[in-house]
């Protein structure tokens, strides 16, 4: 088929898309411009592919992509491993088995088959949905409630640079680079919006909502415009399990809360994430994802095997809580006001242009990443191992000396 056959097949999709940008009108209809779409959504694959760019010799460290420098589990690897001898077969079995274990880690129910005799009933009745990382599912949203209204974010966020993507309506956080969730919550218009997007923690500012606010938001806005709560960071939140807003989906609010391996249990390379929902909300978006076939059995059995690793986890959460305190003292020390942090990265203005920043560092093997909002420029900082951290703060010394 050609692609000017495609598209006109694929015609029915773009009901309701002509007032969108051009860009996503494409991705409704064309499956490579969709690709298109989620990779330039992706903030940190761009920063991996910059660093990537570099010969691995000349880089001393690697702070622009929010990824786990201690990686993968050593039950992890043996899990992986494992799974090889049957790399050659399906995943199928497997792929049931990481749904349980999804839904007892965060207490979500299996969907029962209409016989009551405790078998699988199908995606349509899931409250789990699968995903080669949660971008996936974050991008498949965006482009189903696009179709539908404005996306209601604050600014800035991890998606709200993407405005000339998709059709958005920012809402500037407060003095203390807070949600201004009162001021979201007021401006909220079914006739308008279709989404409300909140990263908690956020990106690329690290601080968390209170839970209780978070959960008052959520009943307030939801049956009026559907709320998704990235959740990426939850894991390094001081109370991940009752900092979480999976509570709102067994109450049966309309919200979509996104998971992510890719930072906590070090799977960036892996590729797995997950989205939980009432049913009729993740079958809504089952159309612009490949609804969890696109995961390898490696894959499934690693992240398992991650999940049952709890002194792993807390290993990984000391050493970054260790490294986040050492720059965050230094960065204090050297009259940084550095925002508070509940993720693996920290935020502070900076003096200097902020490319004018990561370019010198750069030049010194540090790969970092820099924003521009609120008329300052700000340098975001991953978090890694102590000796990344050190060779951060000696080049950052040096360049702005």
């Amino acid at each position: 088929m050609n692609r000017r056959n495609w598209l006109k097949n694929s015609a029915a999709m773009t009901v309701g898309a002509t007032a969108l940008p051009a860009l996503l009108q494409k991705a409704y209809a064309d499956p490579a411009a969709r690709n298109e779409l989620y990779m330039d959504l992706s903030h940190e694959f761009r920063a991996a592919l910059l660093a990537d760019s570099m010969p691995p010799a000349a880089v001393k460290a690697r702070l622009s992509a929010n990824e786990n420098p201690w990686g993968l589990s050593a039950k992890t690897k043996t899990a992986v491993n494992s799974s090889l001898t049957e790399a050659n077969r399906y995943a199928m079995r497997a792929t049931m088995d990481l749904y349980k274990a999804i839904s007892e880690k965060d207490g979500i129910p299996m969907p029962q088959s209409p016989a009551g005799g405790g078998g699988w009933g199908g995606a349509s009745k899931s409250y789990i949905k699968l995903g080669c990382g949660s971008t996936e599912l974050l991008n498949a949203s965006l482009m189903h409630f696009a179709q539908k209204g404005t996306i209601m974010v604050g600014d800035p966020c991890y998606i709200s640079s993407n405005d000339e993507r998709y059709p958005m309506d920012k809402v500037k956080l407060t003095a203390d680079y807070q949600y201004d969730l009162d001021a979201m919550a007021k401006k909220i218009d079914p006739a308008k919006h279709s989404l409300v997007y909140i990263c908690n923690p956020n990106n690329p500012t690290g601080n968390m909502l209170p839970a209780d606010k978070l959960r008052k938001f959520i009943d307030e806005v939801s049956p009026k415009v559907t709320v998704l709560v990235d959740e990426a960071y939850i894991d390094y939140a001081t109370n991940p399990k009752t900092d979480c807003m999976v509570d709102k989906i067994k109450e049966g609010k309309n919200v979509i809360v996104l998971r992510t391996l890719s930072k906590l249990y070090a799977f960036a390379g892996m590729r797995l994430g997950y989205a939980l929902g009432k049913p009729e909300l993740l079958q809504d978006i089952s159309k612009y994802t490949m609804n969890g076939f696109g995961l390898t059995l490696p894959t499934i059995m690693g992240a398992m095997a991650a999940f049952s690793d709890a002194e792993n986890t807390k290993m990984v959460l000391d050493k970054t809580n260790e490294s986040k305190k050492y720059t965050a003292d230094f960065l204090t020390k050297a009259g940084y006001k550095v925002i508070p942090s509940y993720a693996n990265f920290m935020l502070f203005p900076v003096n200097m242009k902020g490319t004018e920043l990561t370019g010198k560092l750069m030049q010194e093997g540090v790969m970092v990443r820099n924003w521009f909002f609120d008329g300052q420029h700000w340098c975001r900082v991953s978090i890694g191992t102590m000796d990344e951290m050190k060779a951060f703060t000696d080049s950052f010394t040096k360049v702005v000396s």
